[in-house]
This record gives C-alpha cells, structure tokens and sequence, in this order.
C-alpha cells in the first residue's frame, strides 16, 4: 500500500473507530508502527488535526464527511490531484487518478477552477517513539505516569502526570497532562520525556476539559495567562500577514499608510515574542507591556554579542 492509499486508509479508519492504537493502523496498514507514525505527522502537518485520547481520533468529524461536493470543492480536489499527483509513472499516479475518475463521475459540470500546484513535501526528522507506547497504555487506561524530563533549561525533573492525551503540533509530538508538581494542566514535549513509569494510580479526566479549547487559547504550544497582543506590522510585512492565518481567533485592520495592526488575545507569550522577532524591523509590539519589555531586554543582550 503507497503512502498515500495508507493515509487516506487511516482516516477512513479514524471517521468510523475512535480506539484505534498505532499498533492497530499498523497491523491494518501492513506496516509498522514507526511508519504509522510518520503518516500522523503527515495527516497533521495538511492540518488536520489528530490526537490520541484512548486511542487515536481526529479533532472534529468534518473530513470529507459523507455528502455531496460543491462545484468549488471537486474543482479543488480535481485542481489538487492534477497538480502533482496523477503525473507521470509516479507510485501513486494510478490512485490519483482512479480518485480524480470517480470525482468527475459525479459531476454534472466541468471543472471550472485552475489548476494548484504543490510544492514537494520536505524530508521529516527521524522521531523517536520509546515511550509512546507506555503512554498511549496510561492514556487508554487513565493511570498516571512517572517521568523524568528535560525542561528547555537544562533542569531535570521527576513528575507524576496524569495523562490526557498525545498531540503533534509545531512540528514535535507533545503529551498533555495533569502536573501533580505544578498542580496543573501542562504541555510536555515527547523528545524531552527521557524516562517512563507507569503507576497504578487512576485518575479521571475533568469533564469541562477539552482538546480544542485547551489549544484555542494558546498561540503555540505554552499554556500560560492570557495576553492581549497587538503588532504594528509595516507595510513590507503586511501581505505575508493578511495572507497567511496564523491563529482561528486572530484580528488584523489594515491601516491607511498600507501598514497592519495584528491583534490577538492568547496565551504563550515567549513564543509569540518568537515570532514578532522573526519579522525584524517590519514588527513592532505595542502591547501588552510587560511583552514589550521583555522584546527590549532581548535586544539588548543580542546586541552585547556583536560588540
């Protein structure tokens, strides 16, 4: 089965079986588990957000659900498949254009839209997987774990976590969970987990807790208190902003001048200082503050190393 047939295979599964472990998709798949989890990174970085809790589900049911496409969706899924896919001898061609048949069998006008042309993928890290397994286990059946993990610092800890559920997000797996020694929800990094220990402890999760909302109010991956961000983005940098969606609940006015103010309320403000950073002198933060402040002391320690 090509990369393509298989992932289009597991979400077929993920819509009708919501307790399906990687070793099950890998056995399903007739491959193993390693490459099952290099196709859920695949699924999730197309944006289809994918999780484990219990066993592997997709955020919300609104994959190509079971209905009729709109003329402007089958254009798309045409413009898609022609662009890259059904050329040539390529391993998948022969599937592309089977799908691209069936689509066009369904129609009762032509195609309409230009062709979309796709970049090649780039090439993916090679993840280490050796304790996902025992977590998967604590997360189906709700006991809690002993880690010990390797903090951005340096520092290492030993925890008591009870864990909620699996994620990839920002290009790295990470594990969510109760924190018995911060006494709350926290985002652990899977690469960083450097020891695994399952307890017999149960635990339950809260039932006001959900994936969705955990992430709605984050900017990246840090759960932190809320911030209501507002950026100045110039002119040069305003058509990467408006172009781009960066956050579901992001705000963006452009200005008369031609420059954008990008405004955002969320949590994670490191990360969100990151990314304003990354834009230079095209982006000024004007709040909240203390953001601000720490956007200066930043500067100025930067400009100590090239003195």
């Amino acid at each position: 089965m090509r990369k393509i047939e298989r992932i289009l295979y597991i979400l077929s599964l993920l819509r009708t079986n919501h307790w399906l472990k990687a070793s099950d998709l890998a056995r399903k798949c007739g491959v193993s588990e390693r490459t099952v989890y290099r196709d859920i990174i695949s699924i999730s970085e197309a944006n289809i957000p994918i999780y484990f809790d219990g066993g592997y589900r997709l955020l919300h049911d609104g994959f190509l659900p079971p209905v009729n496409l709109t003329d402007s969706e089958a254009d798309f899924l045409l413009s898609l498949l022609r662009s890259t896919l059904s050329e040539g001898d390529k391993p998948y061609a022969k599937t592309a254009r089977v799908v691209i048949d069936k689509i066009k069998a369904g129609r009762s006008s032509p195609q309409t839209a230009k062709p979309i042309s796709l970049g090649e993928k780039t090439l993916e890290k090679d993840y280490e997987y050796k304790n996902t397994q025992k977590i998967e286990d604590a997360i189906r059946e709700k006991t809690a774990i002993e880690i010990h993990y390797l903090s951005l610092k340096g520092e290492k800890t030993k925890r008591i976590i009870d864990p909620y559920a699996l994620t990839f997000r920002k290009r790295a797996w990470y594990l969510i969970g109760y924190c018995h020694l911060r006494k709350d929800i926290r985002t652990f990094r899977l690469g960083r987990v450097q020891k695994v220990k399952a307890l017999s402890e149960n635990f339950e999760i809260p039932a006001d807790f959900s994936i969705q909302d955990y992430f709605q109010s984050m900017w990246g991956v840090t759960k932190d208190r809320l911030h209501h961000f507002k950026v100045r983005f110039s002119k040069e940098a305003a058509i990467a902003i408006k172009t781009s969606r960066h956050h579901p609940d992001e705000k963006i006015t452009e200005l008369e001048n031609g420059d954008v103010l990008y405004e955002l309320i969320a949590g994670g403000d490191e990360e969100f200082i990151r990314w304003v950073l990354s834009y230079g002198r095209n982006a000024e933060l004007i709040s909240p503050e203390i953001s601000r402040k720490k956007i200066q002391a930043l500067l100025r320690d930067t400009l100590e190393n090239y003195k």
